[in-house]
Parts: structure tokens; sequence; C-alpha cells
């Protein structure tokens, strides 16, 4: 019976150890943003980054967009800007996660890493 609650309590204390890890990494700086826009407006959020080695990404697209997309070229100065619009006739709420990465000295993966987590509202 000592084996028996041995085990069980051997078996407990692995699935708590798993169970019990943040899912979230400690090294992603969050930022929640809350940006207003009407339907027919292009929305541009500016990232400040510019660098050949400093990476901006869509994490996760937005579900009511006819433009998602990140422009770096001659038109935004080469600064990487994240430009949303909504569908056409769209209202509501929209949610965009945009992935900041900087830090890096060109051999080395980028060191500074945000996470812009955008909370759209479609007036």
């Amino acid at each position: 019976m000592k084996k028996v609650n041995f085990v069980l309590i051997a078996i407990f204390l692995l699935a708590s150890s798993f169970g019990c890890q943040n899912s979230t990494d400690p090294n992603i700086e969050e930022e929640i943003k809350n940006v207003s826009v009407s339907s027919s407006e292009v929305f541009e959020f500016k990232t400040g980054v510019s660098g050949d080695e400093e990476v901006v990404t869509i994490e996760e697209q937005p579900k009511n967009y006819e433009v998602s997309t990140i422009v770096r070229d001659s038109t935004t100065n080469w600064e990487a800007v994240y430009q949303y619009q909504s569908e056409s006739g769209f209202q509501g709420s929209d949610y965009a996660e945009i992935k900041i990465g900087t830090g890096s000295d060109g051999a080395s993966p980028n060191e500074n890493i945000t996470l812009i987590k955008l909370n759209i509202t479609v007036n």
C-alpha cells in the first residue's frame, strides 16, 4: 500500500511540475495599444524600427481586415510601419499582434523583443 501511495504522489508531483510552467516568455515585453479608426481609414502604427538587422512581423492577423501589412520602403523613409484597414462596412472590434525585434549586432539574434497588442475599434 505504501508503494502505491508513493507512486501516486510521484505521478502527481511530476504532473504538477509540467502544469505550473509559465506559458509566456519573460524575455518578451508586451505593450497594449488601444486605437480607434473609421471604417474607411488606413491606420498606421509607426514602429520606430529602420535598421537592417531589426525585424517587425505580424504575429496575429486581425479577423476583419482588407489591409494588414508591414510597409518598409521609401514611402515610410525605410521605417517599418504597420498598416490596417478594416473590411468595407465593418464596424466593431478587431485585434492584431505585431512583434518587434531589435538589438542585434548583425551576427547574433535580436535581444529586445516587444509584442504590441493592438485593440482596434472601428467606427
